[in-house]
């Protein structure tokens, strides 16, 4: 090539000079580099013009160009293919200096439609030969092509139709090596024309050269050309235009970012961090835009400017998602990669991705003050189910946990803080009861000198992280094991005598949450005599919260055992019931009220100084008052339904004390609140618990009446029959169908006297039998039990009479029927009742044929019943239905 452009120098007339062969080689190296670069072109230009004694400027550019396209022409008429593409490599060569503008009608690539020359091409498959070989007449075709067509039964030349004595095939090295030098310079030319056309002001002619130069920048080669040429500031620039082809631009700068670190640092001054952020910010993703980011994220140099690119995190979070796999994937490859940086897994776990964080916080082990900062970071983060998914990480739990053992308070706080934060979702508390750590290092905060603050966090963590356990786990998990120990039980009441209200609630809390869940634990809070005196005294407090929480804790360790509330000694126990009465009666607050009602009902049965105490203050007329105020479809101001609702029921549960038969100082007051009517209407209204209270109350209420009465007639008896005038002065309080006062004509049917109207109650008088059989519908348990009770309170005087009216009033009332309803539907416990009930009705009543075959049906099928068998094979042979041998006996 350089002997052809000396020649051509000198055809133009170019003085000879010792410095021409300098000249050409400078020609030559140009080319071969494919340098487009304007002031290399320009030198090369004053040298040739000095060479020849002309002026580097325009008009010689202009006038050397017009003679090579010329000569140029003059090649390709000759088929002098070579030689025309040297001239085309010349000619753009001189355009580079930009001394003089390329026709717009003038395509760069035209040369790309002339070439590769024929000789390139087979002549079999028309492509251009990779492998070329030559046959015995000398012709050359591609390997593969050849070996085709002799497989077919040809035995002659494709080209020249020769006969071939022999299929040998020899490689034609001279030709392949021709191919490859071709392919070289036409890779060199397509990257000449793109790096014009980039640098070119012509958006459709930038968009072909960017097409052209994403497949050459593949090419290591070109991709340090591209660089030294400087276009690395214009493909991120082009990126900020619509019109131009941004995943050609993009394509390019992925090739740039895989060759070296060089690259990679220009791409990021360039900003094109920030341009491909952008646009994927604007939902402009792009196949390469997040294989940049990776690429780019593998340089520790550049990481800190990739992560602190605005929007950079929260973008590739929301990758995450995307529904393309590859780019989800490499989004997290470049999370993970930034991840690094402690600073920007806190900003993944705010965008809502807590892997990285998680990871992070566990390569920090040893690290504590960085665990405190990821801590005190976490504290502040909105967190949904999903990232719970990746926090109950085991190790990350135990790292958490176990910078509560740091010697700096405001690390101990911010991990503090960090696990309350924690401790709502299920999943972190099985994490963190199953650590050992957690709750020994939890009670060493409240065990040992530290903050206040931090000791009634600790308290607030542990009394939550207990609510949320099942009892079972206190036998899995040796943390809740020693919880509940006699030391660890006791230092905790220890807290609620000696510090100030704020501390007793927590510790309050905590202690009722242990006592929910841990039968060991009340026993332990019961056994502690100094304690219950502290709770107690707790009940006098100026401050709500301690009153409320001391009451609950009472109520707790007392509900469901058998010795009910442990009450301190005299005079104390005389205070606490005068102070439970009092709050009940007082208080503005509804669950102050009912905790007192509920504490009142559990205090000890037998206790008659406890009896006399109640009769002598309010809580009666308290309980009135409720259960009043209850009829007026919770008409008090202020009371939500729930709280009246339990305010009502703790009411009803204190009133059994002063219902119980054998109370008759307790129960007399009962019937001069006249509160019967009330007691009935709530066998309506309330609740299936109100309900079965009220029922045992008037239980309770009408075997006081058959007791009382019973007494009496037996006492009359012993005196030989009294005269009524002697009975009447004994029993100045009772009322005697006999009478002739005006107050008392209306004689009882059951009892056979005038029940009165306020210190006796009769179920019958009071209209009480239709409600109580209304209620045996009620399948909630205990309701249909205790209605059933009442009812039988009817049929337990001994009198046949009294027998007699008290079914005949339970069947006119349609209970035959109610009682069916729970032989069908009852449980096992209602069942028995009801069948006790029914064979007492039956023996003394009689009932109509179709529902006497409805009866029928029903024992018969209850014989199936274990243990239930005996007891309807009673009630079958009391109807006659079953012999007394039969084997159901």
């Amino acid at each position: 090539m350089n002997t052809r452009i000396i020649e051509h120098l000198s055809s133009m007339e170019f003085r000879m000079s010792a410095s021409t062969q300098t000249i050409a080689s400078e020609i030559k190296n140009s080319i071969s580099r494919s340098s487009r670069n304007r002031k290399s072109a320009v030198q090369l230009l004053e040298k040739i013009a000095e060479a020849v004694g002309a002026n580097a400027d325009a008009s010689l550019v202009k006038n050397e160009l017009a003679l090579l396209k010329q000569e140029k022409h003059e090649m390709e008429v000759q088929k002098k293919l070579a030689e025309a593409l040297e001239l085309s490599q010349l000619i753009n060569l001189l355009y580079s200096t930009e001394m003089v503008s390329r026709p717009l009608n003038e395509d760069t690539s035209t040369y790309h439609n002339q070439y590769p020359i024929g000789s390139f091409i087979c002549p079999l498959c028309d492509e251009m030969m990779v492998d070329p070989v030559a046959i015995i007449c000398g012709h050359s075709f591609e390997r593969k092509a050849i070996q085709e067509y002799f497989k077919r039964g040809n035995y002659d030349c494709p080209t020249c139709r020769q006969d071939l004595q022999s299929q040998e095939l020899t490689p034609n090295v001279n030709l392949r090596s021709s191919i490859q030098e071709w392919k070289k310079r036409d890779m060199d030319w397509k990257f000449q024309a793109a790096v014009a056309g980039i640098n070119s002001d012509d958006p459709f002619r930038k968009n072909k050269a960017f097409d052209d130069m994403q497949d050459l920048v593949d090419i290591s080669e070109y991709a340090v050309k591209a660089a030294e040429e400087g276009l690395i500031p214009k493909f991120v620039e082009s990126l900020k235009d619509t019109r131009l082809n941004s995943v050609a631009a993009e394509k390019c700068l992925y090739c740039l970012a895989k060759y070296c670190e060089d690259h990679k640092l220009q791409i990021v001054d360039a900003g094109a961090v920030r341009r491909i952020v952008k646009r994927m910010y604007n939902g402009e993703t792009e196949a390469n835009s997040v294989s940049i980011l990776l690429e780019l994220s593998k340089t520790e140099t550049l990481i800190e400017r990739i992560g602190n690119t605005k929007d950079c995190i929260p973008v590739l979070v929301s990758l995450l998602s995307n529904p393309n796999p590859d780019t989800s994937s490499k989004a997290k490859a470049v999370l993970q990669n930034l991840s690094s940086n402690t600073h920007f897994a806190v900003k993944m776990a705010e965008a809502g991705y807590f892997q990285s964080f998680v990871a992070r916080f566990n390569q920090a082990a040893g690290q504590q003050e960085t665990q405190a900062l990821m801590a005190e970071a976490l504290e502040k983060m909105q967190l949904k189910e999903n990232s719970i998914n990746d926090l109950k990480d085991k190790q990350f739990v135990h790292n958490l946990v176990h910078l509560l053992s740091s010697n700096s308070p405001a690390w101990k706080s911010a991990c503090i803080k960090c696990v309350k934060k924690l401790v709502p979702y299920p999943k972190m508390v099985k994490r963190f009861v199953s650590d050992p750590e957690t709750i020994p290092l939890l009670l060493n905060l409240i065990s040992f000198r530290s903050d206040p603050l931090l000791k009634q966090e600790a308290a607030e963590i542990l009394a939550l992280l207990i609510e949320a356990c099942q009892p079972p786990q206190f036998q899995m998990y040796q943390g809740l094991q020693e919880l509940q120990s006699q030391h660890n039980v006791d230092l905790l009441l220890q807290f609620v005598a000696k510090f100030d209200c704020q501390f007793k609630v927590k510790f309050l809390h905590l202690l009722l949450e242990l006592g929910n869940k841990s039968k060991k634990a009340q026993n332990i809070i019961r056994s502690n005599t100094d304690a219950v005196d502290n709770l107690f005294s707790c009940l006098g407090s100026d401050h709500p919260s301690v009153r409320k929480w001391a009451m609950k804790l009472i109520h707790c360790v007392s509900e469901d055992h058998p010795d009910g509330v442990p009450v301190p000694p005299s005079p104390g126990k005389e205070t606490a019931i005068n102070t439970l009465a009092s709050i009940l009666a007082c208080s503005p607050n509804f669950e102050e009220r009912s905790l007192a009602a509920g504490i009142i009902s559990q205090l000890p049965k037998d206790d008659i100084a406890i009896d006399e105490v109640l009769r002598k203050s309010e809580t009666l007329k308290a309980i009135h008052e409720v259960i009043c105020n209850s009829e007026e479809e919770f008409g008090v101001i202020g009371a939500s339904t729930n709280q009246d609702k339990s305010l009502l029921e703790n009411a009803l549960a204190a009133l059994l004390r002063f219902t119980e038969p054998t109370k008759p100082q307790l129960w007399r007051q009962v019937g001069q609140l006249e509160l019967f009517p009330s007691l009935i209407r709530l066998l309506s209204t309330g609740s299936s618990l109100a309900k079965q209270r009220t029922a045992i109350a008037l239980a309770h209420l009408s075997r006081s009446t058959s007791l009382s009465f019973a007494e009496t007639s037996i006492r009359l008896k012993q005196e030989n029959s009294m005269p009524l005038l002697s009975m009447k002065k004994l029993f100045p309080n009772m009322s005697w169908c006999c009478s002739g006062s005006a107050d008392n004509e209306i004689l009882c049917p059951l009892h056979g006297v005038a029940c009165s109207q306020r210190l006796t109650f009769c179920l019958v008088k009071a209209d009480g039998v239709k409600p109580l059989l209304r209620t045996l519908s009620d399948t909630n348990s205990g309701v249909a039990e205790a209605a059933l009770m009442a009812l039988e309170t009817l049929l337990e005087d001994h009198s046949t009479l009294s027998h007699s009216n008290a079914s005949a009033a339970i069947v006119e009332s349609e209970g035959v029927v109610a009682i069916l309803q729970v032989l069908e539907k009852g449980s096992l416990s209602a069942k028995t009742k009801a069948l006790d009930l029914l064979q007492k009705i039956l023996n003394h009543s009689q009932i109509s044929d179709a529902l006497f075959q409805r009866c029928e049906g029903i024992l018969i099928q209850l014989l199936h019943e274990d243990a239930l068998r005996k007891k309807v094979a009673l009630v079958l042979k009391n109807m006659n239905i079953l012999p007394e041998q039969s084997s159901y006996f």
